[in-house]
């Protein structure tokens, strides 16, 4: 069970709450183990379990931080693709009204 928490690795691609929900479940499964593992691993295994395109993400989450914890990190993950989509969202708005309503030259 150690070994799949370990080796977890998010495809690039794959929505952000479907690696939580897969990491979510190993602790789980260890907790129900009576695997006790520090809040910091916990982090740390959650950020290398992200794709290379969260690489700057991750150190922006690590950057100055004597401890992390799980529950922040996952709350900045949470947060980061709540913003993609919302900026994606935006910009499809964006391109709809731009095609229904072209804008005027004069």
């Amino acid at each position: 069970m150690k070994k799949q928490l370990y080796s977890l690795r998010m495809k690039e691609g794959t929505p952000i709450l479907q690696n939580l929900n897969a990491f979510n479940r190993i602790l789980s499964d260890l907790l129900a183990l009576e695997v006790k593992l520090e809040e910091e691993e916990k982090a740390l295994l959650l950020l290398s379990s992200l794709p290379l395109s969260y690489d700057h993400l991750a150190t922006t989450i690590m950057y100055g931080k004597e401890i992390l914890e799980l529950e922040d990190v996952r709350q900045m993950l949470q947060n980061n693709e709540l913003m993609k989509k919302t900026n994606f969202t935006e910009e499809a708005s964006r391109l709809f009204v731009d095609r229904v309503f072209p804008a005027h030259k004069i």
